[in-house]
């Protein structure tokens, strides 16, 4: 059976206690971190999973001038579309035959059940098979009705050198909606995973290796925050696609403006409205609230964790969620009939939980879990109760802020044009979500709701063929779709006079 470090290669640069020292890839060549180690705790073990430091603004520095070179001097941006399909389509095949291994990488890594590992897996097979074919359909407009002498076009071109910054709740999937865009539009890159699963995109860009990808095309820095920022602020970046908090979101849109405008894609925090009307049919919402609430353990950037119920069925659409959360399967994040996993580390576990103790101290009430999560048979992982609060005040904090973890909040409303008002009224604007059988009453708050998505009788779906980008402090410009890829391409407009005129002083 293939171990997760066969799937890592080169970027395991030594062994300590029997235990592998991962370290970042540089055009596939493994380089050690810049800082002392530390060890990376595996949620769903309690066992040591690695060891790792941070790599210094040498192998940033490293790490882009390779891009750069590679973007500069090599074939991969001058390449026809159909080469770059090729790579990609057979990573795609290459992911697919080995996913059970990489499911099983993701569990160790992040603690997520094995059933939602391997539903990422896929989704990243799909996302690379996907822009393997937008590879091939990379196209500009003609414009021949100017005038009788003028005949335009414009063309999409590589932006340039990528860098990709990814977050921990789901390192492959987030990987594919911007790595295989990236790729296909002709960029080079340079991605900086979360030090605390840096497996998932060291053994992706393994694939992409052998699949045919030149080396020098893509480089994996390992490190915090600090390389992070680095890599926004480095003169030789073009562009740069995040996805994170809406703190850090900040700091890198400063960063990224203030040495000249570099353009930046960002995914920040959210907290998702979920409006249940009058009309909804509540078995059907009950379900879907308790997938959008405690999927991933509830670190979900669209997580449906703020609910305005109407006040007609709020309290039985409550109490019946309650009760559903309360038969979630905690366990064994490899048994495939475990529905929640611990979160991905003991510090965010006491953020989380301590978000819950200040939701209650400003009012909000507990109407299920709101403690730790007694799971007999596995070890002392950080496992968090599915979590239930129920408040009509907009300003607890249960409410105004991402917890980001298996907790929701319920509001009761009592008419539409009050419901979004308040949903309106979030600085956050990633998603929303309507569950209603009333379509007119579906379309009414779908255009009413200032989000970038909006879920009808359904919540977090994702797929590469459909944009998903937020506004307001969600953040700007779209993940996924053809827009995705486009983010990676700069626009020139070709302009051809077909006789020499003569300009107006010369007339």
């Amino acid at each position: 059976m293939t171990s997760w470090t066969d799937l890592i290669g080169a970027a395991v640069v030594a062994e300590r206690d029997h235990v592998p020292v991962i370290g970042s890839l540089i055009a596939g060549k493994g380089v050690a971190a810049d800082t002392e180690m530390s060890s990376r705790i595996s949620p769903a073990t309690g066992t040591v999973l690695f060891h790792g430091g941070d790599a210094g603004e040498g192998t940033v520095e490293a790490a882009v001038a390779t891009a750069r070179s590679a973007f500069d001097d090599g074939a991969w941006g001058r390449a026809g579309g159909r080469d770059r399909a090729r790579v990609l389509a057979r990573t795609a095949l290459l992911l697919e035959q080995r996913a059970e291994q990489f499911a099983e990488m993701l569990v160790l890594e992040t603690g997520k059940p094995i059933r939602e590992a391997r539903g990422e897996v896929a989704a990243t097979v799909n996302a690379f098979e996907y822009f393997s074919g937008l590879a091939r359909d990379i196209n500009g407009r003609t414009l021949r009705d100017i005038g009788p002498q003028v005949f335009a076009f414009t063309v999409r071109e590589p932006a340039g050198v990528a860098g990709l910054i990814i977050p921990w709740n789901f390192p492959m999937g987030i990987l594919g909606q911007k790595l295989p865009p990236a790729l296909a539009a002709g960029c080079t890159v340079v991605a900086k995973p979360s030090p605390l699963t840096p497996l998932s995109t060291l053994a992706v860009a393994n694939l992409l290796y052998e699949a045919g990808l030149d080396p020098s095309v893509l480089s994996v820095v390992v490190a915090d925050g600090l390389a992070g920022a680095a890599l926004v602020a480095h003169p030789d970046s073009d562009v740069i696609s995040f996805t994170g908090s809406t703190t850090t979101g900040r700091r890198i849109a400063a960063t990224a403006g203030s040495q000249r405008l570099k353009r930046v894609a960002m995914e920040a925090g959210g907290k998702t409205p979920v409006i249940v009307t009058r009309h909804a049919d509540l078995d059907q919402a009950v379900e879907g609230l308790l997938f959008a609430s405690f999927f991933n353990q509830g670190q979900v950037c669209v997580a449906g964790s703020r609910i305005l119920a109407d006040a007609t069925v709020a309290e039985d659409l409550t109490a019946r969620l309650a009760a559903r959360a309360a038969t979630l399967k905690l366990g064994d994040p490899y048994d495939a009939g475990t529905e929640m996993g611990p979160l991905v580390s003991a510090a965010h576990y006491d953020g989380v939980l301590a978000g819950v103790g200040r939701a209650v101290a400003e009012g909000a009430s507990i109407v299920a879990g709101g403690r730790a999560a007694q799971v007999p048979g596995t070890v002392a992982a950080p496992f968090l109760a599915p979590t239930v609060l129920w408040t009509d005040q907009d300003t607890n904090h249960g409410v105004r802020e991402e917890l980001f973890g298996p907790v929701t909040v319920v509001q009761p409303y009592t008419d539409l044009q009050e419901v979004v008002r308040r949903a309106n009224r979030s600085q956050f604007g990633l998603a929303a979500s309507v569950w209603t059988n009333d379509v007119t009453e579906a379309f009414d708050l779908t255009f009413a709701l200032r989000t970038g998505t909006v879920w009808i009788n359904g919540s977090t779906d994702a797929f590469p063929e459909i944009p998903l980008g937020g506004r307001r402090d969600s953040g700007y410009a779209a993940e996924f779709g053809r827009e995705g890829m486009e983010f990676f391409t700069e626009l020139k407009t070709v302009q051809l006079s077909r006789t020499a005129a003569a300009a107006w002083y010369a007339r």
